[in-house]
């Protein structure tokens, strides 16, 4: 699950510590899906006891619960939030200091339709840590920014968080201040080994771009034709940004730009050097060898994505809660 570092111009918690939360959020985790997991096979065993089972005296059923949740509490402290959602802080022999408390009660179990097999508890388990990401990417223990909940049925933003490996730092359109000055950007992939500057052409299944060196290119979509603007315009603003700001810090880490068009064909015919053209014809085999790098986090990646946090606009206020600790 890609890491979502940055956001528009969203206070980030990875602005605080690049090199703290990217391990922290694994570990959260893992340790959460072992929860989800567990949960779910209690439920499941218990909703498939047969039918007399079910007609115990109420005592015995009580003394039941009491000595689950008794087991259960020995490994998870629960609390019960105003929508009597469950969230689960993973009882440890480390003393967490408040902030790390928030961290872990991001993590909710939601409310959903019970989930029948193991894929759906998967999918069920990506959506509640995808609306984590959105937490971690718009607020920090002492201060927030009001997101756009538009972002939370962002289709392209879900595909970079759910799909890619954990190991993949993301910067989401962010926001760039040069000069004073904000400047808006395409969304940067930071991987181990190299940085991507990706957009999309993605307009209308079955669409062909015939791509140029000029301002326009045209798009072909069944009977008609349309004018689009050249998308190499703004990867190229992009790459220009990132390779200004690794120059400043002397690193080394090269930076390639992606056009993506999952249900459409690209069609330039000289490719510039450091541009990558996926469509239909080849998204399948750049998507799994994206999907299934096991490269490690790299010291490098992180001072990358420290010096490109640092240029980044932020816009937030104190937390109105600030100050809440959980008990």
């Amino acid at each position: 699950m890609g890491q979502l570092i940055k956001l528009q111009d969203y206070i980030s918690r990875y602005e605080l510590d690049i090199y703290k939360y990217p391990a922290r959020f694994i570990r959260l985790k893992r340790k959460q899906w072992e929860l989800y997991k567990e949960k779910w096979e209690y439920e499941k065993l218990r909703q498939q006891e047969p039918f007399e089972s079910e007609q115990r005296s109420n005592v015995y059923i009580e003394e039941e619960k009491d000595n689950f949740w008794h087991k259960m509490k020995q490994k998870f402290k629960w609390r019960h939030s105003k929508e009597e959602i469950l969230e689960a802080k993973v009882e440890t022999e480390t003393t967490y200091t408040d902030d790390e408390h928030f961290n872990l009660g991001d993590f909710k179990i939601s409310n959903g339709p019970f989930p029948r097999t193991i894929e759906e508890l998967k999918r069920q388990f990506l959506e509640d840590l995808f609306r984590v990401q959105l937490i971690w990417a718009s607020s920090t223990f002492s201060s927030q920014s009001f997101i756009d909940y538009s972002y939370y049925r962002e289709k392209n933003l879900k595909y970079f968080i759910q799909r890619f490996p954990d190991t993949y730092l993301l910067l989401y359109q962010p926001i760039f201040l040069l000069k004073k000055a904000p400047v808006e950007s395409e969304t940067i992939m930071l991987t181990p080994t190299e940085t991507y500057c990706i957009t999309f052409l993605e307009k209308e299944d079955g669409a062909v771009y015939l791509g140029s060196d000029q301002y326009f290119w045209d798009g072909r979509f069944n009977q008609r034709r349309e004018k689009i603007l050249n998308p190499l315009i703004s990867l190229n603003r992009t790459e220009s940004i990132v390779k200004g700001i690794l120059k400043q810090e002397n690193l080394d880490v090269p930076i390639k730009k992606i056009i993506i068009s999952r249900n459409g064909y690209i069609d330039l015919p000289q490719v510039p050097y450091g541009v990558i053209i996926v469509d239909q014809r080849n998204y399948n085999e750049w998507f799994q060898r994206m999907r299934l790098s096991k490269t490690p986090l790299k010291s490098t990646q992180f001072k990358a994505a420290k010096c490109i946090l640092e240029h980044c606009k932020t816009t937030a206020m104190p937390r109105r809660d600030e100050g809440f600790k959980y008990q």
